[in-house]
């Protein structure tokens, strides 16, 4: 039998048939079960049927705001078998869906959290897999929101319950990694962050290339890329950002822009100095990667230049890149770039 589990504002406990009812109403509609491989519920009959045989498993729970005991959405860990792909007798796959009533309000990201922390802490797994279809961009998001991380992208996921095959993208977040980003979460930057995105930068930039540029240069340089005019043209020419936060306030952020079919560039990434050495770094990396992917599922390359005397050179060597090329590249009132470009060359 399931204990019960509580965040902020929900409990996850066992499903009950007296759910039945309440289980009905919510996956009858088709916006609910289809976009995860099942069919919606014909009758409530059919909804406590559901509760008796799929629903008893072990670690599956139903979303219940507190102060109610009216299930909103569901949360479970599949084991061993029960994956929809070959997972290690120590890891799990997560699934989740949330009535189409309660959408919106981050419900169902604060249930998964809850469910993570219970699956690395009490249950002691080493690794979380979940998946999606390619379609399903919100899935994809608490995904991204919880942590995961992009893996692979897959022709035909296993056959659904529904009789159905899709497409669709394979994600993972290990024990450390989520130890890691405790307090830091990710989100994709809009212009109206440009004020974050400058906050940071006014720390960062100036930080890490204090020892390496002239003042003037560095001056210069803070305008060019971090005006808010400059910021607001990046965003219109189609560079992506994103931020990191820690416990609600920005503490890095990267920025990805596409150069061609195939080819990306890593244009920024930057993160606090107190915040080092906590895998920030690697977190939007790894986000830039998951973006170039999405966008790219074949074969392409992302790039990135970066100066011959930048200490995260080895960073950027350890996240995989490779030294394509060196130059000296002019960027007006007689300043150069002195970098390395590096590749990444994704399949």
């Amino acid at each position: 039998m399931n204990g019960v589990l509580t965040s902020e504002r929900l409990t996850l406990r066992p499903w009950r048939v007296e759910d039945a009812g309440v289980l009905f109403e919510m996956a009858r509609d088709p916006r609910v079960g289809p976009a995860a491989g099942w069919p919606p519920h014909r009758s409530v009959a059919e909804s406590e049927e559901v509760i008796r045989t799929i629903f008893s498993a072990p670690e599956t729970y139903a979303v219940v705001l507190r102060g109610t005991d009216r299930p909103v959405g569901c949360v479970g860990l599949l084991f061993g078998a029960s994956s929809h792909f070959p997972i290690r007798p120590s890891e799990a796959e997560v699934g989740y869906w949330l009535g189409t009533g309660w959408w919106g309000r981050g419900l169902i990201s604060e249930a998964l959290g809850e469910l993570l922390r219970h699956g690395f802490e009490e249950l002691e797994l080493t690794a979380l897999w979940g998946c999606c279809f390619t379609e399903n961009d919100a899935s994809r998001r608490v995904m991204e929101r919880c942590g995961f991380r992009y893996v692979r992208s897959e022709a035909a996921l296993p056959v659904c319950p529904d009789g159905t095959q899709h497409g669709g993208e394979i994600w993972r977040l290990t024990r450390e990694a989520w130890r890691l980003m405790r307090g830091v979460s990710l989100r994709r930057a809009s212009e109206s962050d440009i004020p974050l995105i400058r906050q940071v930068a006014d720390v960062a930039f100036p930080a890490t290339y204090r020892e390496i540029l002239t003042s003037p240069q560095l001056d210069y340089m803070m305008e060019w890329m971090y005006s808010e005019k400059s910021l607001r043209e990046q965003f219109r020419e189609g560079h992506c950002f994103y931020l990191a936060f820690d416990g609600g306030d920005p503490v890095g952020y990267v920025s990805v822009e596409r150069q061609g079919e195939r080819l990306f560039h890593l244009q920024k990434i930057y993160v606090l100095p107190e915040v080092q050495g906590r895998g920030v770094g690697r977190r939007l990396f790894e986000q830039a990667v998951a973006h170039v992917r999405r966008l790219c599922p074949g074969a392409c390359r992302m790039e990135l230049n970066v100066n011959r005397h930048n200490r995260a050179l080895h960073f950027y060597e350890r996240m995989g890149m490779r030294r394509l090329r060196e130059g000296d590249f002019p960027i007006g009132e007689g300043f150069y770039m002195n970098d390395y470009i590096m590749g990444l060359d994704l399949e």
